[in-house]
């Protein structure tokens, strides 16, 4: 029986079902797509530990956070997850109020065992596990610690989901009149999403764009999409080529 219950605080579709997926082999759970629903929600239940994104829509998780802590009902341990922070700036989300820090793109192994321990003992301080490395299209070891959590199926939807999400931001970097702003949310995600499911090689290009933008919003982007589609194409040719989702 799932005695625990989980609130996930995730405005990514990707990341929230992958955390869904996970977190649901071991727990009970509910989640919120930004610090408004994860507000009401914790009015109505009594959650073990929240797990909050940072950037969202709405309500950020800064502000989440202290509107949490000030619910006499609400005294579990709240987790900040995010793609916005180096080990340097850890000691800042503890000094707001978070009770651990959880840094994207997450281990499925590591962010387990992290929120296994604040589920049965207090931390007081914990190292950020570091970034995977850029080098392959694919990382199988990533791989392999997601099929421990997930079905074929399930993750196959994933991967399905992913691509398609792949193709947007390639849309937008090929598009001479989208938005700066739009394409840099959107590399950011991407960034966030390639390197939790492993796809290391268009981590390292998202990564890159997004530092280009973000010191030079009038980058030219064409080479950039040209870069991201070559490993898209790398990418779908790589995981025909492993048929990892065969049963």
């Amino acid at each position: 029986m799932k005695s625990k219950k989980i609130l996930i605080v995730e405005d990514n579709d990707l990341n929230r079902k992958l955390f869904e997926n996970l977190i649901g082999q071991l727990h009970a759970y509910e989640s919120a797509k930004n610090g408004l629903e994860a507000l009401e929600k914790s009015i109505r239940s009594e959650f073990d530990l929240i797990l909050m994104d940072i950037q969202m829509p709405q309500m950020d998780g800064f502000t989440a956070l202290k509107e949490l802590k000030s619910q006499a009902h609400q005294s579990c341990p709240i987790v900040a997850v995010t793609a916005y922070a180096e080990e340097s700036e850890r000691g800042n989300f503890l000094e707001q109020g978070f009770d651990d820090l959880i840094t994207k793109p997450i281990r499925p192994r590591e962010f387990l065992e992290t929120i296994q321990m604040h589920l049965t003992k207090e931390v007081t301080s914990k190292p950020l596990k570091s970034n995977p490395g850029i080098e392959q299209v694919l990382d199988l070891g990533v791989i392999e610690q997601l099929f421990k959590y997930n079905s074929k199926s399930t993750l196959k939807k994933v991967f399905e989901d992913f691509l398609q999400e792949c193709n947007q931001t390639l849309q937008l970097l090929q598009n001479q009149e989208s938005d700066p702003e739009e394409i840099l949310a959107s590399l950011h995600t991407l960034k966030g999403n390639s390197g939790t499911l492993g796809a290391q090689r268009i981590f390292s290009v998202c990564q890159t764009g997004e530092a280009e933008l973000k010191s030079n919003p009038a980058f030219q982007t064409n080479e950039l999409g040209k870069n991201l589609e070559n490993e898209i194409k790398e990418f779908n040719r790589f995981l025909n080529q492993q048929t990892i989702f065969e049963s």
